[in-house]
This record gives structure tokens, sequence and C-alpha cells, in this order.
């Protein structure tokens, strides 16, 4: 299960990209997920194809990835700002954002 704590460690453990993204093993995912989601890697990016076309989420640049890893429901692919989630026995994908740092005056004041 992918709780609060474990995407924080993500964000912590995974903040950069990888020197090689073969090192990601992407085609094996892709092809884990492929039963529900319409996935390619077209050059440099991995495109959605179940998306339309105006959606940010359909083409992921790969540069950008900085881990891909296998839970037991979901394939997270996991980015500097965000983590997409493809579920694995559905068609679900779910986005979550890297909540922003606030400053000490931010907080004192509630700005």
């Amino acid at each position: 299960m992918v709780t609060k704590d474990v995407i924080q460690e993500i964000y912590k453990r995974y903040s950069t990209p990888p020197k090689d993204v073969a090192t990601l093993q992407l085609p094996r995912y892709i092809e884990l997920l492929r039963s529900h989601h319409n996935l390619a890697i077209d050059g440099e990016e991995i495109i959605n194809r179940d998306l339309e076309e105006f959606n940010p989420f359909r083409r992921l640049l790969m540069r950008r990835l900085t881990a891909v890893l296998n839970f037991e429901k979901v394939v997270a692919f996991a980015f500097n700002k965000h983590i997409i989630f493809f579920d694995k026995e559905g068609e679900g994908m779910h986005v979550h954002f890297k909540p922003e740092k606030r400053s000490l005056l931010s907080r004192l004041f509630g700005r």
C-alpha cells in the first residue's frame, strides 16, 4: 500500500534522475501495465495514448523520470515534483504533487 510516508520517502530517495535511463527498465514496466494502459516509448518520451492530446500527462519526458517503482496494486513513475501512479488492476491513473515548502514567515503569518 502506498501511504503518505511512502510517498515522502519516494520524493526524498529519488530526487534526481539516474545517469542512464536504461537502468529504469521502462519497457518491462510498460509491458506490465499493457493490459490496462496504452503506454508507448517514442524517442525521449513515454506517451499515454489513453489520454487526450491536450492533457499535460499524456507525454512524459524520460530524462525527468527519477524512478519507476512496482507496488502491490500500482506502478509509480516518480518525477522531482510529482508521482504518477498507474493501477495494475484497472485503468485508473492518479497523480500526487509534491507539496511546496513554506518559508518560516509564511508559516508564522499564514501566507
